[in-house]
Parts: structure tokens; C-alpha cells; sequence
């Protein structure tokens, strides 16, 4: 087993005294990544090599912050998944907000808006006549992106603001952790 002893627990205010060959910094640099939790790719594991490359007081300095995060980290919170059988439309959007980044969860709800658009051209049946047939098919276009009526959304929608109006405060809104207010 590697010698950590040389691996500072609080914060370092001198520069770390030592030399270890290599071959033992970067089994203490991984054995410190091991103990914080962090599990160890083939490319995670090039990148300990070449750190241990570096002098033991650089070395023992990252190690260090390591340690100490992994100390005063809490652990993250559990998150409460909306049941897939009677998740109400705001919850599931809280809870794609958490998962999701930004970007993804409005190319999200432009592939829900194309597919809403077939839905709506679905409903035209050949008896239909005139004016009804033609509104649908128009109604369609106006929100399907592969019909002109661009990507609709074109804004990300937010169950916090105006029902599921578009967000005024996008890209970056917060209010979907707290609840809307009932008034």
C-alpha cells in the first residue's frame, strides 16, 4: 500500500515536503481518488500516470483537495421521480428540468409539438368537407416545423408561467423548484 502520510488534511498553506518514484504517487493519487468515491476510467487512469509525473508537492496538493472535498461533501439528494401513472403535467416538467439541460428539453418539446401536429392531421377523415378539413390541415402546418410553421415551441414552454405558456425568464429559469402560487 502506497504512503499517503505525506498528503496534507487541511488546507496548505507551505508547499508539501517529499519525493516518492512515480510508481507510488500514482498509487497514492489513485487510492485517494479510490477512498473519495470516484471510480476510475482507462482514461481517468492515463491522466493519474501522467499527474504523477509531476512533483510530489503538486501532486500531494491535488491529492489533498481530493481528500477534503470528499470529506465535507454532502451527499446529493435523492430525487423524487413523478409516478408514471398519475404525474400531473407540472410535475413531470419539474422534473425534466432537473434531468435535463435546457437545450434538450426544448428540442423535447418541439418533437412533442411536430407529433401533436400529426395528431391534429390525423383527425381529418375523408368525409369531412370544405372549410372543417381544411382548418385542421392548416392548424397542423402552422405548429409542424416540416410544414413552415417553424419549431414549435420556439421557446421553452414552462408549467410555472402562464400554465404552460412560454417562459419569460428562459433560457435560464428557476421557478420551476418552487410551487406556483395559487392566487
Amino acid at each position: 500500500m502506497p504512503d499517503t502520510s505525506g498528503i496534507p488534511t487541511a488546507p496548505v498553506d507551505t508547499e508539501p515536503i517529499g519525493f516518492y518514484a512515480r510508481d507510488a504517487q500514482a498509487a497514492a493519487l489513485r487510492d485517494t481518488l479510490t477512498a473519495a468515491g470516484v471510480e476510475l476510467g482507462a482514461y481517468d487512469t492515463r491522466i493519474v500516470n501522467w499527474l504523477a509525473g509531476l512533483e510530489w508537492s503538486t501532486l500531494a496538493v491535488i491529492a489533498s483537495w481530493v481528500a477534503r472535498a470528499a470529506q465535507i461533501r454532502e451527499p446529493a439528494p435523492a430525487i423524487a421521480l413523478p409516478s408514471r401513472f398519475d404525474a400531473t403535467p407540472t410535475e413531470i416538467d419539474q422534473h425534466l428540468r432537473r434531468i435535463l439541460a435546457e437545450d434538450t428539453y426544448l428540442r423535447y418539446q418541439q418533437a412533442i409539438g411536430n407529433q401533436a401536429a400529426q395528431d391534429v392531421r390525423a383527425t381529418v377523415r375523408p368525409e369531412m368537407k370544405g372549410i372543417d378539413q381544411t382548418a385542421r390541415y392548416v392548424s397542423a402546418d402552422e405548429i409542424d416545423p416540416l410544414k413552415g410553421g417553424g419549431p414549435y415551441p420556439s421557446q421553452l414552454l414552462c408549467s410555472q408561467h402562464d400554465g404552460f405558456g412560454p417562459c419569460p425568464s428562459a433560457p435560464a429559469c428557476t421557478s420551476h423548484d418552487t410551487p406556483k402560487d395559487p392566487q
